[in-house]
């Protein structure tokens, strides 16, 4: 479970974080995976963003399975967190929404990885 600091659950930050992927295109996706971010809005002390994962019905029926996939997702998160301080260019980002695709009901691990490592270089790629 991460830290109560990094959990994101204030609806009005998730409501802005869409609305301002939507329109400014700041979402990211891959195949098992749809990133949404936010930058700060000015510099503030470092700390690591706040991040929620996401695992609608449409992607499984069942709640245990659901919670296995969330848990996946959280997991694979621990192993980047560091690098979300460490690197410059990703230190500007304030909030991370995980949603899952459907195709993840059958990934392993490893892919859920692969795939969260892809989409953080992607935008450690397409910052400036």
């Amino acid at each position: 479970m991460l830290p109560k600091t990094e959990r994101l659950k204030e609806r009005y930050l998730f409501n802005t974080t869409f609305n301002i992927g939507k329109k400014n295109g700041q979402r990211l996706s891959s195949d098992l995976l749809l990133l949404y971010y936010l930058f700060k809005k000015r510099e503030q002390e470092i700390q690591l963003p706040k991040t929620a994962f996401i695992v609608g019905i449409k992607v499984e029926n069942k709640a245990n399975k659901r919670n296995l996939i969330k848990r996946r997702m959280r997991s694979a998160y621990r192993f980047f967190r560091e690098r979300l301080i460490s690197n410059s260019k990703l230190k500007k980002i304030s909030v991370l929404i995980w949603i899952a695709s459907p195709n993840i009901k059958n990934a392993t691990f490893k892919q859920i990885k692969d795939s969260m490592e892809n989409l953080l270089k992607k935008l450690e790629n397409k910052q400036l």
